[in-house]
């Protein structure tokens, strides 16, 4: 079990100091991995015996050995991105656009390394055969909410954009029924809300799926599925969303072709309509 599951795993468990120390961890984990338990306390702001308290509630015997495997998870996987973000800042003669778009190809490359196919192609399923969609993004994520609302009315389906206002949250989810699918995303905290959404599916026992950035081994509760994947850029700056999008857009490929000839029926009606509404 990698790091990120056992801290799937343990989120609900953690204290608000541990989950500092998580957070940090997520941010850099590179560094993280080279540093020492106070290193990384340091950082978080926190004592340093909390470094060791967490490593033991990972599943470690010592802080030692929790950072041989950040080295094993975090540094020999990513020892060529490391290279290749060490090129980026030698060439800084480079265009902003050239730096960004190196960024993110170097993004896109790793996205391999925390979403299989298989779990496109569940969440494809799920979301193709449900019910109704019930899809929620908030801030910068809208944008994701709106491609995905789109995507899948295209494909016949009744979809559901889901208002950020509270009480709106709540009258929209009162319906929410078996059969049903939650998507939503969350990149550096939670979306305001998350927890009752999931809940509220949990209780329904409609289905929950979440994209996320690596904060989502922090997330709980857990949802049914997550898509978890770095954005690209460094964590402490510019931050786009080229890399969930392209998770977006694979699930809707994929989502396609597994009902393929529903799928194309679906588009060329409303290839019939277009017309007739223009």
């Amino acid at each position: 079990m990698s790091i990120l599951e056992n801290i799937s795993k343990s989120s609900e468990n953690l204290t608000p100091n541990e989950r500092l120390l998580v957070e940090t961890l997520m941010d850099s984990p590179e560094t993280a991995a080279l540093g020492t338990a106070s290193n990384l306390a340091e950082s978080a702001g926190v004592h340093e015996a909390t470094a060791s308290r967490l490593a033991r509630k990972l599943g470690y015997a010592t802080y030692s050995a929790f950072r041989n495997a950040m080295r094993e998870e975090f540094i020999a996987t990513r020892e060529t991105a490391t290279r290749f973000e060490k090129t980026i800042a030698d060439g800084a003669e480079g265009s902003i656009l050239d730096n960004l778009a190196l960024q993110e190809a170097q993004a896109l490359r790793q996205i391999e390394n925390t979403i299989s196919a298989d779990q496109i192609n569940a969440v494809a399923e799920k979301l193709i055969f449900a019910d109704r969609i019930f899809i929620f993004g908030y801030g910068n994520s809208e944008v994701l909410s709106l491609l995905m609302c789109k995507r899948f009315r295209r494909f016949g389906k009744d979809v559901h954009q889901l208002d950020g206002d509270p009480r709106r949250l709540a009258e929209q989810m009162l319906g929410l029924r078996e059969g049903d699918v939650l998507l939503t995303f969350a990149f550096r905290r939670p979306p305001h809300g998350y927890r009752a959404l999931i809940e509220t599916a949990q209780e329904a026992n409609a289905h929950s799926i979440v994209i996320s950035g690596n904060s989502g081994a922090m997330l709980a509760p857990q949802p049914d599925h997550l898509l978890r994947a770095p954005r690209s850029g460094d964590v402490d700056a510019f931050q786009t969303l080229t890399v969930p999008m392209t998770v977006c857009n694979a699930i809707v490929i994929a989502a396609g072709a597994i009902d393929k000839e529903t799928s194309l029926k679906k588009l060329e009606r409303l290839g019939q309509l277009i017309e007739r509404f223009d």
